[in-house]
């Protein structure tokens, strides 16, 4: 008798990060749409949902786990790795998740507000020792303390007050990482290296930047593009009466 062989082609996976802390939601309560209409991916857990067989068309996911915000985004295939479609998810946590994590929420409209995320300045673990452009490869002075595996990060300029998004693609070593893409900002040895915590923002201007209220010390870098033009804002979420974006 004759094996059978079915096979299934994996057209998307979505991982679901916690922005606050950039831990795995392992939550089991995740709903799916695509293009308005519920879909059922399969979990394959650690924050994992695979779909199968549904063909590579650009589409509108909706994605709402219980404990977090509404999410909202675009699946654009051309942006994604060819082999295996993967597509990294950063939810904001609500802040009525019910878990009693005390959090707080930088929140506004600006007309014009494209994207926001932010680094924190007491959360530095490493630093850049060099860059080699062409192969992409940044070496560190100190091991990070997690995994920067996959992880997006800031290269803070602490003279000008900005910092430059990279994405690590591979950890090489303790103290080398690859990146996705090589930095095109000019960069002092020893500048200091800082998670992401990504914001949403609304069709309308709308906007939410939340991080958990877990130190006396709240100062955060807020990066964020109006109409293309990328602005920076300090921020201490501890005085936020005066730290609406404009």
């Amino acid at each position: 008798m004759d094996a059978s062989i079915i096979r299934h082609s994996l057209d998307l996976a979505v991982n679901l990060n916690d922005t606050t802390n950039g831990y795995v939601v392992e939550e089991r309560n995740v709903r799916f749409w695509m293009n308005g209409k519920a879909v059922q991916p399969v979990s394959r857990g650690s924050g994992n949902h695979v779909f199968l067989d549904r063909g590579r068309e650009d589409c509108e996911l909706e994605i709402q786990v219980n404990g977090y915000e509404p999410c909202r985004l675009k699946i654009r295939y051309e942006e994604l790795d060819k082999l295996i479609p993967t597509k990294a998810v950063f939810l904001i946590p609500s802040e009525n998740n019910g878990k009693g994590q005390p959090l707080l929420s930088l929140t506004g409209r600006l007309q014009g507000l494209e994207k926001l995320q932010a680094v924190s300045f007491s959360s530095t673990g490493c630093c850049i020792n060099s860059f080699d452009e062409r192969k992409c490869i940044m070496s560190l002075f100190k091991s990070y303390r997690y995994s920067m595996e996959g992880i997006y990060y800031g290269l803070l300029n602490m003279e000008r007050q900005t910092y430059e998004p990279f994405v690590v693609t591979e950890e090489l070593t303790a103290l080398s990482v690859k990146l996705a893409s090589p930095l095109r900002e000019p960069f002092s040895v020893n500048s200091p290296i800082a998670r992401t915590v990504f914001g949403c923002v609304d069709e309308d201007g709308s906007y939410c930047l939340r991080v958990r209220d877990d130190s006396d010390y709240l100062n955060y870098l807020v990066r964020y593009v109006v109409n293309g033009e990328v602005r920076f804002k300090k921020v201490d979420f501890h005085k936020l009466d005066a730290a609406a974006l404009e």
